[in-house]
């Protein structure tokens, strides 16, 4: 068996040497691993990195794109360039944690036919230090190690987690199938490998959830937030919606399931993170306006985002005391 880890990049070179060495120090494994890498036109130093690790790989194998062409089409390049038999899609800045490899050849082995799987992730700082194991993302209802069958239990149980690309290993002949022969273009919205990954499941329904945290996430480096922190919350909310209405039709049982997920998951935090970074009034108002004709069905939205929406400013002052004070002491 052959192990793709796919990486694709755009100006992370100051990153990728964490990525790389993290990768040369996986042990216990007997399959193939092989490093492909989609640079989209990267104005750094990423292709010196590259060549300084060549030698270190059995394969390396490197595209540098003529122009950015996006962070979809760059998502479905890099699994053209592989060979594997299962691709790891995996962010630049991340990295694999001890035994990562090995941990997924042992469930490939012993699950042949699943279409893929998804890992817990391990949430470190900016400089990579551990703060804490995340299974799942809050809200969730999936917490152990386990197989799901059925394209819409595994979308209740991962579809939000399905978002971080680290976090998803594919069949790679499969993916190859749907992306020839399904709409994806139509849903380049930052999430194309969500959409790809419910046409998988639809196929072939069998998924495998992975609980160790085998991925090192590097918090607060989102690339996205560059074009500010209501562009990043709109991803989020637009790109879900269109996602479960594409894969499992408006109004069905499973596409309310994703978007009262992502009401109380996904917007909740970047909802948090707007208070934390004292976020301007408009920031909040926008996304209320963007948000409430989406979510204003779901009870569960009014308990626990809704509140981050209406409170006056002097609570979400107090509120970003509160939530700095917690972060310090954890």
């Amino acid at each position: 068996m052959r192990l793709s880890i796919c990486i694709p990049t755009y100006n992370r070179a100051k990153f990728l040497p964490d990525l790389f060495d993290s990768i040369l120090a996986q042990t216990g494994y007997a399959c193939e691993v092989e490093v492909v890498v989609s640079d989209n036109a990267s104005a750094d130093d990423t292709q010196a990195v590259i060549e300084r690790y060549r030698g270190k790989f059995d394969r390396l194998v490197y595209q540098c794109a003529s122009q950015n062409m996006g962070a979809d089409w760059n998502y479905l390049r890099i699994v053209e360039l592989a060979s594997g038999d299962f691709c790891w899609l995996m962010g630049s800045d991340d990295v694999l944690e001890e035994g990562a490899i090995a941990a997924v050849e042992q469930v490939i082995a012993a699950q042949p036919e699943i279409a893929g799987l998804s890992v817990g992730r391990v949430i470190r700082s900016f400089e990579l230090e551990r703060r804490r194991e995340e299974r799942l993302a809050k809200g969730l209802v999936l917490s152990d190690s386990g197989e799901l069958h059925g394209a819409d239990a595994i979308f209740r149980s991962l579809a939000a987690y399905l978002a971080y690309l680290s976090g998803q290993i594919v069949r790679r002949s499969l993916w190859n199938e749907v992306v020839e022969d399904s709409p994806v273009s139509d849903y380049f919205n930052a999430y194309v490998h969500v959409y790809v990954i419910g046409r998988m499941v639809q196929r072939c329904p069998h998924w495998y959830y992975l609980a160790e945290g085998l991925v090192g996430w590097r918090e607060d480096n989102d690339s996205f937030l560059s074009d500010g922190e209501y562009n990043r919350l709109r991803i989020d909310v637009v790109g879900y919606e269109q996602l479960a209405r594409g894969l499992f039709g408006a109004g069905s049982p499973t596409y309310h399931h994703i978007n009262r997920d992502v009401s109380t998951g996904l917007l909740f935090r970047r909802l948090l993170s707007g208070v934390i970074d004292a976020a301007p009034r408009s920031f909040f108002t926008k996304a209320a306006q963007l948000t409430f004709p989406l979510y204003a069905r779901y009870p569960a939205f009014w308990i626990k985002t809704a509140p981050l929406l209406l409170l006056p400013r002097p609570a979400l002052r107090l509120g970003r005391t509160v939530v700095k004070s917690l972060r310090a002491a954890s």
